[in-house]
């Protein structure tokens, strides 16, 4: 959690504007703690980055003051960012996918891979692939064969690449990955894990829809730091919403460290606002490096 001057410092925004923000547009409704002192999450401070970059930019916050984190992404990202290249690799991954060349799928993706930094891979070439694939999935242009045939060799990919990297010492944090009951989206966590096993934390991935009652189990067992959760759908599932509140109440009282992301975290720290305090919330996968990153050397917030 941040305090406001920290968030001050880290966004160039003053005090004063935080307040008058949250005042008039409620942008941001931060949490208090017993001394009414405000406090700022994780997801807090990658929204007001990137308010306050594109105010800079001349955009009226007024204008940005309704606006979700996934749409002032795309406000202040260059619409070149996924144009040709990335345009250009995911027609390739098409054209073989309804060929049935997952072997070429395989080919492309490593070389992509190969070629790239990890968190630029990641962010610029196959999460926007994945989007694009699952795209054409709904619009009828692959079928679920071809969709389920992509997904586990991507999952194959970066498991092989964790495990490549991957080594446990006793001196390491331990990093574990899990999706709660009933939430089956996992490349979320799958690219999290892949970004931690390179910053050299010991990383226990379990994959998605977990029972709260075994995830808490192995996160003993294994004695890990922190638990890492994505939640996808808006509004959750019933279970799956009960699971992530059980994860988090017991965590919350065994001082585990609780990273929250996916596109249904806004929604669930709204509904929860007393455990969302308790939780990290991660914006996006460049949130989750730079958390990672700062975790890592002891920065923490």
């Amino acid at each position: 959690m941040y305090s406001i001057k920290a968030i001050a410092s880290l966004t160039g925004l003053g005090p004063e504007t935080l307040r008058a923000w949250e005042r008039r547009y409620r942008i941001i409704v931060p949490q208090r703690d017993e001394n009414a002192h405000r406090f700022y999450s994780q997801l807090d401070l990658e929204k007001l980055l990137l308010l306050a970059d594109l105010t800079r930019q001349g955009h009226a916050i007024s204008k940005l003051s309704g606006l979700s984190v996934e749409e002032l992404q795309k406000l202040s990202l260059p619409a070149t960012v996924v144009t040709d290249h990335t345009l250009a690799f995911t027609e390739q991954i098409v054209q073989a996918l309804q060929d049935y060349r997952i072997d070429r799928c395989e080919q492309l993706l490593k070389r992509a891979l190969l070629a790239s930094e990890p968190l630029v891979y990641l962010r610029d070439i196959l999460s926007p692939t994945l989007t694009s694939v699952g795209e054409l999935w709904h619009e009828g242009k692959i079928n679920v064969a071809q969709e389920h045939m992509f997904s586990a060799c991507v999952k194959r990919i970066l498991l092989g690449m964790v495990n490549n990297i991957r080594s446990i010492s006793a001196n390491r944090p331990g990093i574990l990955f899990a999706t709660p009951s009933g939430d089956r989206h996992e490349f979320g966590i799958l690219m999290c894990c892949l970004l931690a096993a390179e910053q050299h934390y010991n990383c226990y991935y379990l994959g998605p829809s977990v029972p709260a009652a075994d995830m808490l189990d192995a996160a003993r067992k294994l004695k890990v730091d922190i638990i890492v959760l994505s939640l996808i759908k808006t509004p959750p599932e019933p279970e799956t919403e009960a699971a992530l509140n059980a994860v988090v109440t017991a965590a919350k009282a065994e001082k585990f460290n609780i990273w929250l992301g996916g596109h249904g975290v806004e929604y669930w720290q709204g509904q929860y606002p007393d455990l969302a305090r308790y939780c990290e919330m991660i914006a996006n996968i460049d949130g989750f490096y730079s958390k990672a990153v700062r975790w890592r050397v002891g920065v923490r917030e």
